[in-house]
Formats: structure tokens, C-alpha cells, sequence
């Protein structure tokens, strides 16, 4: 069975080689994801992680598929959001109704709420 970071990178690639091709909409989105990367991946390089530990420890055992220019993982608690163009992702606690930290802590602060995903190069063997 294929890992978080795995089904997550499936879907990226398909994405950016298929499907913004195909709609306007999604070119529309793609445009708009690497607009903000180009704006803020600094700060979210201070925040990287692991994929597949955040969904680990998150949305157990849930396999996660997109939802546009997202790739969600999603459970009765939580929906990590995977902006999948641009590499990073957010935690939204559906209880609370807010992002959060990565230690799940609510926050509406925007420079701690974003996690850029580690390659899998740069993930822990």
C-alpha cells in the first residue's frame, strides 16, 4: 500500500501535467497557488514536515483524494488541506473551526498555520 506522501505526490503530478490543461478554472487555481508560494514559501520553509507523520498523527488511515487544487485527508475531526501545486499544507480543526498549529493548537495566526512538506529526500529514513 502506497504511504500519505505517495498518493499525495501521484496526485500533484497529474495535476500540474492534466488537469489545469483541461479547465480554466484550474489554471485559474494553479495560477493563483504558485502566486501565493512565490509570496510565501520562505516562511513556510521554518515549517516543514513530514506528510506522512501528519496524517499519522491527524487523519489516521485515511487515504486522502482531491478536491481541486487540494488534496485532502479528511476524518470526524480534522481535514489536513494539501495545496497540491505549491507543496504546503494546513490542518483545520473542524470542532474548533479554525487552522491550527502543528501541535493541533487553533490559531488564526497565518505564519503558523502553514507547513511546507518535506520531499522525500528530506523525509527522515
Amino acid at each position: 500500500m502506497a504511504d500519505s506522501k505517495a498518493r499525495y505526490s501521484q496526485a500533484a503530478k497529474h495535476y500540474a501535467r492534466i488537469l489545469i490543461h483541461s479547465s480554466m478554472l484550474d489554471a485559474i487555481r494553479y495560477y493563483r497557488s504558485k502566486v501565493r508560494e512565490s509570496k510565501f514559501n520562505d516562511n513556510w520553509k521554518k515549517h516543514m514536515v513530514n506528510l506522512n507523520d501528519v496524517v499519522n498523527q491527524y487523519t489516521p488511515g485515511v487515504k486522502g483524494k482531491p478536491k481541486g487544487v487540494k488534496y485532502q485527508f479528511e476524518n470526524n475531526k480534522y481535514i489536513i488541506k494539501v495545496d497540491m501545486p505549491s507543496g504546503y499544507l494546513r490542518i483545520y480543526d473542524k470542532g474548533a473551526k479554525m487552522y491550527t498549529k502543528i501541535d493541533g493548537t487553533p490559531s488564526t495566526d497565518f505564519g503558523l498555520t502553514h507547513f511546507k512538506i518535506m520531499k522525500r529526500k528530506e523525509m527522515p529514513r
